[in-house]
């Protein structure tokens, strides 16, 4: 995928990482994750729901739906930055800093001279 082509735009710098949406198509793949998210979280919250009704304490509901619910959403944030990382441009922030330093400082001998 060429660079133009990418809908997504990964910033690093130091131990800071920051993906962002670059385009529509970005943004779209964005929202797909995000609704399945709120899908997921919403059966989640009905399943819990119906869960209490039914009778069930607070040591069951916190143990076999809660802890899993965590875990599905540990497994999809990792899965989403993956896709997003692998279709980002990768931009890093530290060596364009370091590019903007050294710019400044020929300025400014250029100008002591």
């Amino acid at each position: 995928m060429r660079d133009e082509d990418k809908p997504f735009i990964y910033y690093k710098s130091g131990s800071g990482v920051k993906i962002s949406p670059r385009n529509a198509a970005g943004w779209r793949a964005f929202a797909v994750w995000m609704i399945a998210f709120f899908g997921a979280t919403g059966v989640f919250v009905w399943t819990t729901a119906v869960a209490e009704n039914a009778g069930w304490s607070d040591g069951k509901i916190l143990l076999f739906l809660t802890l899993p619910f965590l875990l599905v959403t540990a497994l999809w944030a990792f899965a989403m930055i993956r896709y997003m990382k692998a279709r980002s441009e990768i931009v890093d922030m530290d060596s364009l800093i370091q590019l903007k330093r050294e710019q400044d400082a020929k300025k400014k001998r250029r100008g002591q001279i």
